[in-house]
């Protein structure tokens, strides 16, 4: 070998071991950042591909149940099929081709689709469905499954939704449930999922915490084409409380069906009615028995989705509980409260003790007619029995300090100066009735506070002693005429009964005790007597129950709108010696003729009827009865 030939050999050996030397340090670095990456993110990365392989989705807690007081259901749940879509991958850019078909299957707008996709306009997180058609059909869940490969993202789920057992019946006391709102939602994350339904009116909403359960969540393990291969439940869904209420299933239903047949019947002659509410009460322990409000709604119809047309025409004028959240003149039912504030003052020094009603007085140059053009001579308790409007009026000068031979010229600045004092005294009285500016505090939502104005003139305050200068609701009003048939004793109105947990343990909701009105025995006896004269003397305004047995006490009104027709109401209780029931009607917008109060004894004689049975037939009792033995 020449030197030229070792010199060669030389320089190629030296780039080899180079070339090794390279290569051995790459493989180095390689093995050493592999070996790095296992030991300090190996779990991160197993952690990633874990997720990478299953999606999560909520297992929905079914709602609790709510029972009348019977154990009859009220509301219950039912399987129902909901079709969903969820995002499957980042990388998946949803290549959905969203036809006609789909449009039609769906009965759903381009944009109505894409927003029930993707409600909030925002990108959601992985696996989280969506609710695109609830209570979904079942064409529309074959052509889902059917069709599964060209809608990567559908899917069909079985969950629980709401079902009103007798669709309108106490619709406005159960309430329903809505879409949740994003405000909402972003304050409850961890409770509630975007398209989840929430209570919005009645039970619903006013127990939302309780009835909400606790929901589950399901692992679906899925291909690399993100087909479900398998479930594996990690917690499992918790339901919610249910509730048995106050409510009495049949008197419920006999009040929703005769006030809806009074209003509509009124209505063909009389085109201003439109409306009524009424309610029944226990007034032994504030237990409500009824409460029904005319027009009303199927929740149901809320489940099943419900169209901005069949919302404005069907809905909104519905939605309204009127018995809790719309103010009305209470007219002369409030002139009990106008007796025993005056006696109590003073300015009924002797209930027997007579003046004459000759139809109307003048107070300076206005007069104010009494319904009648001459009642005659009345005392406390004929007053009530006639509803005398002049006996009232001078109830509440004598309380203002008016004596006889006072001229009208400085009794009209006298007034003014002292009425408004005088006004804010009854108003205090009113309160402990449960009227006043306040509300009754029943667990219902939305309910409005009455109001009692104090300001204006002479005239004013004289309407404020039978009912034409305030305004209350009608839980307010079923409050009042308990108390008095609970012998001064005002107890918490109320229509939650008991509340079951989800392991059966019940919690009964005893009745509450608000106070005892400030007024004697022998003084609410007197306002009791002249409620059973209403009702029972030949000179009543509403002895259309004289001969009903038990006996019922009631005090009927009429009240002026000021839109050129009246208010007709009704309260009253029964048995006379042994209150049971409680019950208060209003059917508003009447024709102004002074009678109109005899159109809602209809719906009162109903809710008798219905407590004390004699609505049903005798064979139905003797069933009952034979049911009851054998149990």
């Amino acid at each position: 070998m020449t030197n030229l030939e070792r010199e060669k050999h030389s320089v190629t050996g030296r780039r080899m071991n180079l070339l090794f030397l390279v290569i051995f340090i790459s493989l180095a670095v390689l093995i050493f950042r592999l070996s790095f990456l296992q030991l300090s993110q190996g779990q991160d990365l197993l952690k990633t591909a874990e997720n990478n392989r299953y999606i999560t989705q909520s297992i929905p807690a079914p709602r609790g149940l709510i029972y009348d007081r019977n154990m009859n259901e009220l509301v219950r749940n039912k399987p129902a099929f909901t079709i969903t879509f969820q995002r499957l991958s980042d990388d998946v850019q949803n290549p959905l081709m969203l036809d006609a078909t789909l449009y039609e299957l769906f009965n759903m707008r381009p944009e109505e689709l894409w927003d029930a996709m993707d409600p909030y306009g925002e990108k959601y997180s992985l696996g989280m469905a969506r609710k695109v058609v609830k209570n979904a059909t079942d064409k529309q869940v074959a052509y889902i499954r059917e069709h599964a490969d060209e809608l990567p993202g559908f899917n069909v789920v079985v969950e629980p939704i709401r079902d009103y057992v007798d669709g309108n019946t106490a619709s406005h006391v159960l309430g329903y449930l809505n879409s949740i709102p994003m405000d909402f939602w972003k304050d409850h994350k961890d409770e509630y999922q975007q398209t989840d339904m929430i209570g919005t009116a009645g039970v619903e909403k006013q127990y939302e915490d309780l009835l909400h359960g606790k929901d589950g969540t399901l692992k679906v393990e899925v291909n690399i084409n993100y087909q479900p291969l398998k479930d594996k439940r990690t917690e499992d869904p918790v339901k919610g409380h249910d509730l048995v209420l106050t409510l009495d299933q049949h008197i419920q239903e006999a009040s929703d069906k005769a006030l809806a047949e009074t209003v509509q019947t009124i209505h063909k002659s009389i085109p201003t009615v439109k409306e009524g509410a009424a309610i029944a009460m226990n007034p032994k322990t504030g237990e409500i028995l009824a409460m029904s409000s005319y027009p009303s709604f199927d929740p149901n119809m809320w489940i099943e989705g419900m169209s901005d047309k069949k919302y404005q025409e069907y809905f909104a004028p519905a939605e309204k509980n009127r018995a809790l959240t719309e103010l009305y003149f209470p007219g002369s039912t409030v002139k009990m409260a106008t007796v025993l504030i005056g006696m109590k003052e003073g300015a009924i020094k002797d209930p027997n003790a007579s003046i004459l009603d000759p139809g109307g007085i003048y107070l300076g140059d206005k007069e104010i007619r009494s319904w009648a053009p001459n009642l005659g001579y009345v005392n406390a308790y004929s007053a009530l029995a006639k509803s005398s409007n002049v006996y009232m009026i001078n109830t509440f000068k004598n309380l203002s300090g008016w004596r006889p031979g006072m001229d009208w010229s400085q009794l009209d600045s006298y007034y003014n100066n002292v009425m408004p004092g005088v006004l804010q005294k009854i108003m205090d009285y009113h309160k402990t009735m449960g009227l006043g500016e306040q509300t009754t505090g029943v667990d219902l939502p939305f309910e409005n506070a009455g109001e009692l104005s104090t300001d204006g003139t002479i005239f004013d305050w004289a309407l404020a002693s039978f009912g034409q200068n305030e305004k209350y609701n009608l839980m307010q009003l079923a409050t009042y005429v308990s108390t008095i048939a609970n012998n001064g004793k005002r107890m918490q109105p109320h229509v939650v009964k008991t509340i079951i947990d989800p392991d059966g343990k019940k919690t009964e909701i005893a009745p509450k005790e608000v106070e005892q009105i400030p007024f004697t025995q022998d003084q609410i006896k007197v306002v009791q007597k002249g409620m059973y004269d209403v009702t029972h003397a030949s000179y009543g305004t509403f002895n259309m129950f004289a001969n009903y047995n038990p006996v019922i006490a009631g005090k009927s009104g009429t009240a002026e709108t000021g839109r050129g027709t009246e208010n007709s109401l009704f309260v009253g209780y029964a048995p006379y010696d042994d209150p049971q029931i409680a019950v208060a009607v209003i059917i508003p917008d009447n024709e102004a003729n002074g009678h109109s109060s005899t159109t809602v004894g209809p719906v009162a004689k109903a809710l008798f009827d219905a407590y004390f049975d004699k609505d049903k037939k005798p064979d139905d009792k003797k069933q009952e009865k034979t049911a009851t033995s054998a149990n």
